[in-house]
């Protein structure tokens, strides 16, 4: 079934008698040719991809690579002395970066603003913050995962007199 057929039977409906017709007018038009003009066009019909022949689909698979190449994090390590540099943290934090904050050098009402602030910035992003000295902060996104804890060997009467 030729092209024109598979057209004619797609907007037409089943047209057998058009098929014989058309092969009528085919046996009929090759008998004029002679015959060494039909073995080149028959053999040059064959070499020749046509439009109507369908290609095979290239398959996708599904392959991925065992060892991919990943990002690597980075720990920032900071030490503020005023508050105004509590953005620059919280840029960081917002990049998924980790950040160890230390405030020894900063006065307290200002180490408390600090601490306020990375709270607020930490819990918006769904991360943690963890002490890990007394005046030292880890502060991570929501990508990083903690694991294990620091004790606290101070008193109760260094943690009143000292501290935030």
């Amino acid at each position: 079934m030729g092209f024109k057929s598979k057209i004619q039977n797609l907007f037409l409906g089943n047209t057998d008698d058009l098929d014989e017709l058309e092969y009528e007018n085919d046996a009929t038009i090759n008998k004029g040719r002679d015959a060494s003009q039909q073995e080149y066009e028959e053999y040059y019909e064959e070499s020749t991809p046509s439009v109507t022949q369908k290609e095979e689909p290239v398959r996708q698979t599904n392959i991925v690579p065992i060892h991919t190449k990943k990002a690597k994090s980075q720990v920032i390590l900071s030490e503020p002395r005023v508050f105004n540099e509590a953005q620059e943290i919280g840029e960081h934090l917002r990049q998924n970066r980790a950040v160890i904050v230390n405030m020894q050098r900063m006065s307290k009402d200002q180490s408390r603003q600090m601490i306020n602030f990375l709270s607020g910035v930490v819990f918006a992003l769904d991360g943690t913050i963890t002490t890990i000295s007394q005046n030292t902060l880890l502060c991570v996104p929501n990508n990083v995962e903690l694991a294990g804890s620091i004790s606290n060997l101070l008193g109760e009467d260094d943690i009143n007199h000292k501290g935030w």
